[in-house]
């Protein structure tokens, strides 16, 4: 990529200079400050005076966006050559007004008529970026060996700015709304911005761990620029933390209060709960084009509201609560479905009406009243062009959800995302609503014709007439799967029990066909019960997170028993994996 650039930069300069000679002369106008405009171009009035003034460089730039103008061809140039050398960067960054006002430029929230939209991405094209944070250079170029980031850090790092800084421009505010109005309102703009520049500074020497890197790497970096105690300590603290909000929402039960007490301790008050999600969304949005989906951007926004009504005043009162409920029922134009809709949408689980919308409510209590009258019943509710959603209702009963995701797999359906819940009906009966979304390698009218399969094996599965990892098998103990060549990933599990009545279990690995129904079958064979799960999927990288309970409904104490529950996923991921070498 550093090669890559250079060319880029030199075939530029060599197109520039084989152009045909302007028809006049250049019309030069002194404005001050060491710079003049060229036929309405910034540029520098005297390339020597660089030497005894380097700040000239950061002037170019703020002159160019308080007119709105471009730079000039023969200052930019002039202004990379300068900037890679390293005794006049070691000058520029010595110098108290070229600190001030790379602070501003990286901050400002306006669009420009540079090469570049981005004021941020061209002052990193010219060198200057590199030149003031020298810490910086080692992640340019450098390439995450992964298939879920896949722009270099650099490049991400760059355009994550960029995003904080269309947010707070407002650019985005039909897709993201709540960040949007909050970025509108940044307290401190220097915390967030610097925070979101070097998020990822600590992936200089690769490995693990880079949150706490970049954030020892901070105290020098913004104390040479001329950031106080203060700021640098919310900048790194927001460093170190950058990644916590994600792995919340994507992997933790949000409204378990144990959850949002154990994560507002991490967050410094009400602001700097605001900077870390809005440093999360600009991160996770810039991580790959479909990095960020409505799903995540769902369990994001919902973990800003828990946690801000926590700080603030503690849980969400009912009213609220009541409030949403009666706005769902009343906006429904379906006047029979409202009675059922009622009953559902409080017969529900809290954290279902916190993670879905309400157009998304309404569809599933269409659908599941359709389906009272039937056993269990499978549709497809939605679909665009990343992901069909597909629902089953059922009776509920242990260990169905190994039996939804055992069909799921025999049609080799591959499950990026599931929600799973359970409520009790008004004559009393209590049933299963489990929504799973998948890739969508078939249009939808594909989809819809394996339906009837889907319920085929369903009933098959729930009369007993074949088991789930005989019908995934096919006959065999586990399926042979062909895949190709992906960067490895490691397994870990792991256990965590603060939550409130369930012991959590998370298993990171790489993610194959089946995955989702190998890991839940192999915890209802171990005599759990799970109450929900979250599927997060990153590129060939899942983390599959499930709240289980043991068969008395307790958490999972004895260390002897969860240590057996790790070697058991441990194992079955094993025997995945030894046979896609055979």
């Amino acid at each position: 990529y550093r090669h890559a650039r250079a060319i880029e930069h030199a075939r530029d300069m060599i197109l520039s200079r084989a152009l045909p000679p302007p028809t006049r002369k250049p019309h030069a106008v002194g404005i001050g400050r060491g710079l003049t405009l060229v036929n309405g171009e910034v540029s520098i009035a005297h390339p020597g005076a660089l030497d005894a003034e380097p700040a000239l460089v950061f002037r170019l730039y703020d002159e160019a966006l308080r007119r709105d103008v471009p730079v000039y061809e023969f200052a930019r140039d002039l202004v990379a050559r300068s900037a890679s050398s390293p005794a006049f960067a070691e000058r520029l960054r010595s110098s108290d007004e070229a600190a001030g006002l790379f602070v501003r430029l990286v901050m400002t929230v306006q669009s420009s008529r540079l090469r570049y939209e981005s004021v941020l991405a061209e002052l990193h094209d010219v060198g200057l970026l590199v030149a003031m944070i020298p810490e910086f250079s080692p992640v340019v170029g450098r390439v995450h060996h992964d298939v879920y980031h896949v722009y270099t850090v650099d490049a991400h790092s760059v355009a994550a700015v960029d995003r904080l800084r269309a947010l707070t421009r407002g650019d985005l505010a039909a897709e993201y709304p709540l960040a949007s109005r909050l970025a509108a309102e940044i307290a401190r703009p220097k915390v967030l911005f610097f925070a979101t520049l070097l998020h990822d500074v600590g992936k200089d020497i690769g490995g693990k761990n880079h949150s706490e890197r970049g954030a020892e790497m901070c105290a020098g970096i913004l104390e040479r620029i001329g950031f106080c105690a203060e700021e640098i300590a919310e900048i790194s603290h927001l460093v170190a933390q950058h990644l916590r909000m994600y792995h919340v929402a994507t992997r933790r039960d949000i409204d378990d209060p144990a959850t949002l007490e154990d994560f507002c301790r991490d967050v410094h008050g009400s602001e700097g709960l605001r900077e870390l999600y809005l440093l999360t969304v600009s991160d996770v949005s810039t991580t790959s084009p479909t990095a960020m989906t409505s799903w995540k951007a769902r369990m994001l926004d919902e973990l800003y509201v828990g946690a801000i009504r926590h700080l603030d005043a503690g849980s969400e009162p009912l009213r609220g609560l009541d409030q949403r409920v009666a706005a769902i029922v009343s906006e429904s134009d379906e006047v029979q479905l409202r009675p059922f809709l009622q009953h559902f949408v409080r017969a529900m689980p809290e954290r279902y009406l916190h993670a879905n919308s309400a157009e998304d409510i309404r569809t599933h209590a269409r659908f599941a009243r359709a389906a009272a009258e039937r056993p269990l019943t499978v549709d497809l509710l939605t679909t665009d062009d990343l992901h069909h959603q597909l629902a089953f209702v059922s009776d509920d009963r242990p260990g169905l959800l190994a039996i939804f995701t055992a069909t799921l797999a025999a049609a080799r359906l591959p499950v990026v995302g599931a929600q799973i819940y359970s409520w009790t009906d008004q004559s009393g009966r209590v049933r299963a609503l489990d929504l799973f979304w998948v890739k969508s390698g078939r249009d939808a009218q594909e989809t819809r014709s394996m339906l009837p399969r889907l319920e085929r094996d369903l009933a098959r599965l729930l009369a007993g007439e074949v088991t789930p990892a005989e019908l995934v098998a096919g006959g065999r103990a586990v399926p042979r799967y062909q895949v190709g060549h992906t960067p490895h990933v490691a397994t870990e599990v792991s256990v965590d029990h603060r939550a409130t009545a369930h012991t959590v279990i998370e298993v990171t690995t790489r993610d194959r066909p089946g995955l989702l129904f190998w890991l839940s079958n192999t915890l209802q064979e171990a005599g759990l019960g799970i109450s929900l799960a979250k599927i997060n999927t990153e590129g060939t990288r899942v983390a599959d997170v499930f709240y289980v309970t043991d068969a008395s409904g307790a958490k999972l104490e004895d260390p002897a028993r969860i240590e057996e529950l790790r070697r058991r996923i441990l194992s079955t991921v094993a025997q995945l994996e030894a046979l896609e070498t055979r």
